[in-house]
């Protein structure tokens, strides 16, 4: 006399599988992808401007490319720095670059390049955005 196979252990294993990558794919949306361009720090060393690609994880092909330009010292808020502008990506235009003039964070765009988002001033250091 045969014996019947289970099918509980099986259906088991799917499920569990199904609920791991969930967790896995959702777990990833919420953090980006991050590479930084540049770091510049502020002549009296407490501010450091920083530009990074930020790509967003998960599933999602959709998640638009982004240079940030953040702001790392000791009034942020945001763990990885305060949001100062996004701009972008549009290869093969440059990313931003950050300078620091007068207490000043300046940042420079090329001509036809545009941004999403701009806060000014963040953590109380104004910004200046100019285009060359």
């Amino acid at each position: 006399m045969k014996k019947k196979r289970s099918v509980i252990p099986i259906t088991l294993i799917v499920a569990g599988l199904i609920v791991a990558l969930s967790i896995y794919f959702v777990w990833r949306r919420d953090r980006p992808e991050v590479q930084i361009q540049e770091t510049r720090g502020s002549s009296d060393g407490k501010w450091m401007a920083v530009v990074q690609l930020e790509v967003g994880g998960g599933i999602s092909a959709l998640d638009d490319p982004v240079y940030a330009v953040r702001l790392r010292g000791p009034a942020q808020k945001d763990r990885q720095g305060d949001l100062v502008m996004n701009v972008p990506v549009n290869y093969p235009d440059p990313a931003p670059t950050v300078a620091w003039s007068s207490g000043k964070l300046v940042v420079t765009l090329i001509d036809h390049q545009k941004y999403q988002y701009l806060a000014n001033p963040v953590s109380g250091v104004p910004v200046d955005v100019k285009q060359k």
